[in-house]
């Protein structure tokens, strides 16, 4: 329950990366017959003082090819990936989101995140351009100044892809293997595994998924090791982490590359107001020159729900929340996980939404093999291997709004030795069924769901609430009445304990809930 104030990205229980993620593209085609796609018509020209390099079609997309529609056309032939990028798709703002999908012992964790950030594909005659879209200064404004913050805002190009072939209706066709083959700094997880680069004789394309809106890619990679003196200090070894074998001079990696098309109309943004607690994305805003100074904005972060029936009171949303249950959650806990999740459902109602967040169990391999928890497009509850006792609950979110896309609350194995812990020491005299050692599941199950709601909140854009457990008398915390209705902390997103303060006899509620200020929040 991010227990203690660590974990990536916020210096809390983390949570700035974050989302609901709103879609809203156009399948690309089924790829028309080969002869079509090889017409010369359809080439831009080269112009006449430069020898093209460019091939016919069918010399590059040969019919040993495996074609995937979606958010590109994917081809693979052999261990060679290829996109063909209709023109339409060219300048558009996409999401990449990078994860690491199995790991080895004291190297990370299966899911856990590599970095995310905002990209965009660019033709430049024969060649394609990947560049990284920074929105870290600003200008909402036609005023000049726009024109300085645009030249002091220039795309860095991760990469360039010469055009192999012209399809149909001018779709470039570029040999992205080396982008996922090769060592590029921005998609790679060096600096977490504390490794020294990527050796390429030793890495592999193994599965290419594409979508509508999205393309997935795993890679199986190896990185060479001697960053730094292995099993010591943070970043090498996460704290809780089996030490490492420090015979070994490389570890191998499964890397999960998510891209996601980011909606072509961004949320309307919602200012962040100190006075309720948000996670935020923030920028500089040099259009208002009213103030004579530089504006320091902040948006929230927080998902995107909109009512079937605007004109209800409650309705329910067009696009739920939905968090997945992982597959590799122990059995016996996951319905306790899934009522963490739709513990918020109360708070959703106060702002008029019904059903607006629910949990899901994850599906089994053989009812749904292509569901993967690493899609830029699920989130999901996953449960790490690790002597940790905490948790986190981290999200994706669109920089450009604040809106979250998607979120992957990690739960390390351990957090249940300290949950076990804590209950039986502070609540015990009150719970009789805590009196001894192992507790009953139904008494770990209970405690486990506090758990989750309160990293599903992170993950709903809330960082932690350090006065929320002030709010309360020692008269409302002993009181049945008071504590069953409103909890025994106003907020379940404060650093609480469970209710040490009632008395046996008292018959109160000792396990914190969703509170009165996370309904005023939400």
């Amino acid at each position: 329950m991010s227990i203690s104030p660590a974990n990536r990205i916020s210096a809390t229980c983390l949570c700035t990366i974050v989302l609901a993620w709103a879609a809203g593209s156009t399948l690309c085609a089924q790829p028309p017959a080969r002869e079509e796609r090889a017409a010369g018509s359809d080439r831009p020209s080269a112009g006449s003082d430069e020898k093209s390099d460019v091939k016919p079609f069918d010399e590059v997309i040969t019919k040993d090819a495996v074609t995937k529609p979606g958010l590109f056309l994917t081809h693979q032939i052999g261990d060679k990936l290829f996109y063909e990028i209709i023109p339409t798709r060219f300048g558009q703002d996409m999401l990449w989101v990078t994860q690491i999908a199995q790991t080895q012992a004291g190297f990370s964790y299966a899911g856990m995140p590599v970095g995310d950030r905002v990209v965009r594909w660019e033709l430049r005659g024969e060649k394609v351009l990947l560049r990284d879209v920074k929105y870290a200064i600003r200008a909402n404004t036609a005023d000049a100044i726009k024109l300085a913050v645009e030249a002091t805002s220039i795309a860095p190009i991760i990469k360039v892809f010469p055009v192999k072939a012209w399809g149909k209706d001018k779709s470039a066709v570029i040999d992205v293997t080396s982008l996922f083959t090769g060592d590029v700094t921005e998609f790679s997880p060096q600096r977490q595994i504390n490794a020294s680069g990527l050796d390429t004789s030793r890495t592999f394309l193994e599965e290419v998924k594409a979508f509508p809106t999205n393309l997935e890619t795993k890679v199986l990679a190896t990185f060479r090791l001697g960053g730094g003196p292995s099993g010591e200090g943070a970043s090498p070894r996460e704290r809780g982490a089996p030490r490492r074998d420090p015979t070994q001079s490389a570890v191998t990696l499964l890397l999960h590359h998510s891209m996601l098309l980011l909606p072509a109309q961004p949320m309307t943004p919602r200012v962040y107001d100190p006075r309720v607690g948000f996670f935020t994305v923030g920028f500089e805003e040099y259009g208002d020159i009213s103030n004579h100074q530089v504006e320091d904005v902040r948006f929230i972060t927080r998902w995107r729900l909109e009512k079937q029936d605007p004109g209800a009171d409650v309705s329910e949303p067009k696009q739920p929340i939905v968090f997945y249950v992982g597959r590799e959650v122990p059995e016996k806990w996951k319905e306790y996980v899934r009522k963490g999740i739709e513990a918020w459902q109360p708070a959703f109602e106060t702002a008029g939404f019904k059903n607006a967040i629910i949990g899901k169990l994850a599906p089994g391999v053989h009812e749904d093999p292509s569901w993967d928890a690493e899609d830029a497009r699920i989130s999901s509850i996953r449960w790490l291997p690790s002597t940790t006792e905490n948790a986190f609950g981290p999200h994706v979110h669109d920089p450009r709004s604040g809106e979250i896309l998607e979120a992957d609350v990690r739960m390390y194995h351990n957090v249940m030795k300290l949950a076990r812990d804590w209950y039986f020491v502070q609540a015990s005299p009150s719970d009789p069924r805590a009196q001894k050692l192992p507790l009953p599941d139904e008494v770990m199950g209970e405690v486990l769901t506090y758990i989750v709601a309160h990293e599903v909140g992170h993950s709903l854009g809330f960082p932690h609430n350090m006065k929320a457990s002030a709010a309360y008398t020692v008269e409302n915390l002993r009181s049945a009445d008071f504590t069953r209705q409103f909890g025994v902390e106003a907020s379940i997103m404060d650093y609480g304990r469970f209710n040490y303060v009632a008395q046996p006899g008292d018959n109160a509620a000792l396990i914190p809930i969703v509170g009165p200020y996370d309904h005023f929040a939400v």
